[in-house]
């Protein structure tokens, strides 16, 4: 009888560990869907001009990589056309309005597949860097083609360092026209300052306030700041917008890099605290009591003892910080309204408009905004673990 009930008890193990493993690859298989399944839709789909996105939003890239078998017609100059940078003026034209001398010294090529009519996917060719015997399949000196309805040019009748080159810039299109037409540069730089001027003052100030409250001898004070932080850290910065808007108007804060990071660094000190107050009160009071007998002031002692050992705490500190600041997209564009202090998350949404939305740039756009934090997360992970792990378990 008890071997029997041996073995039932053994055959219900078997089938419980089964169920365990069965539930566990699910919910890890249905996690990467949910998680990296758009990480990588977003990754080929940033190839994509905005038409294969309207068409069909998970078919694979294909009008970008295909440029060489392509037929570009050949169109005149047009204000709407952006022009490369010094490209009029290495020419001697004084403003993209000369179309005369701009159609006299360029040829004009828009891609009939890509943005079609718009003008925003073209090429130029330099007349005077062209080779007087190149033709068109058709007979038609390249050199000096005029534009016109129906007049078109091969790739494959241009030289091929003109190929590779168009080849180049198409692949790479929706990147480049992102980071140009959305002056996705100073809002990048923007995005650092604040990511990091706040985040080193949310560190440095939270590390202060923990110091303060775990090692001075003032329990009263200490109570009702550790009461105002933890209320704190129940408030959201987008519960608070309109308050802070009109605090920051009549501070004359708004649209300046000062204001948005006083906002960061004040709504990220709870975390801060939060994170750090149990490991920074597990460290050996003797340590403090020591450096103050060495004449150490309390500052020199912060510096020399709390921060070299709170080192896994910083960095977790600084990681989580760092990523939501990186992130945050509505304080930006209620506070920011000038170009030079908008954000990069601004930035990505900038490609939306009532009269249409580029999809490609956009899509681009997320992915370069994504990079600086994948790099980020997937450096510094194990020190993220570490730190959340000591500052719950520091004794």
């Amino acid at each position: 009888m008890e071997t029997k009930n041996v073995k039932t008890v053994s055959s219900r193990n078997r089938y419980s560990s089964y169920v365990a493993k069965f539930l566990s690859y699910f919910i890890f298989i249905l996690w990467t869907l949910i998680t990296v399944a758009p990480l990588v839709w977003m990754a080929y789909s940033s190839f994509k001009t905005n038409e294969e996105l309207t068409r069909d939003i998970y078919s694979m890239p294909k009008e970008l990589f295909s440029s060489g078998k392509a037929s570009f017609d050949v169109v005149p100059p047009q204000l709407n056309i952006m022009y490369p940078k010094n490209l009029l003026k290495k020419l001697g034209i004084s403003s993209s309005k000369d179309v005369d001398a701009i159609d006299k010294k360029v040829i004009i090529l828009e891609s009939p597949n890509i943005g079609a009519h718009k003008r925003i996917k073209v090429h130029f060719l330099i007349r005077d860097k062209i080779d007087p015997s190149l033709t068109t399949s058709d007979g038609r000196n390249i050199k000096t083609i005029e534009a016109g309805v129906g007049v078109q040019i091969k790739c494959s009748d241009l030289p091929k360092s003109i190929r590779m080159k168009i080849g180049w810039e198409t692949i790479w299109w929706n990147f480049t026209s992102a980071w140009n037409r959305g002056e996705l540069g100073m809002k990048f730089i923007n995005s650092l300052i604040y990511t990091c001027v706040s985040t080193f003052l949310i560190v440095i100030c939270g590390l202060m306030l923990v110091y303060g409250i775990t090692k001075f001898q003032f329990k009263k004070a200490a109570a009702v700041v550790a009461a105002l932080i933890g209320l704190g850290y129940l408030l959201d910065v987008n519960q608070l917008l309109v308050p802070l808007f009109l605090m920051l108007t009549n501070m004359k804060l708004t649209d300046t890099h000062i204001g948005i990071i006083l906002v960061y660094t004040a709504f990220g000190l709870p975390l801060a605290v939060m994170l750090s107050t149990t490991y920074i009160k597990g460290l050996p009071y003797s340590l403090v009591e020591s450096a103050y007998m060495d004449g150490a002031s309390p500052f020199r002692t912060f510096i020399s003892i709390i921060i070299p050992m709170t080192v896994p705490v910083i960095i977790t500190i600084s990681i989580q910080s760092a990523l939501g600041i990186w992130n945050e997209f509505l304080l930006v564009l209620v506070m920011a309204s000038k170009e030079a202090t908008k954000s990069l998350p601004v930035g990505v949404f900038s490609f939306s408009s009532r009269t249409g939305i580029q999809l490609g740039w956009q899509i681009a756009a997320l992915v370069i905004a994504t990079i600086p934090v994948m790099v980020v997360y997937f450096i510094f992970q194990k020190k993220l673990a570490e730190g959340v792990a000591g500052g719950a378990i520091k004794e």
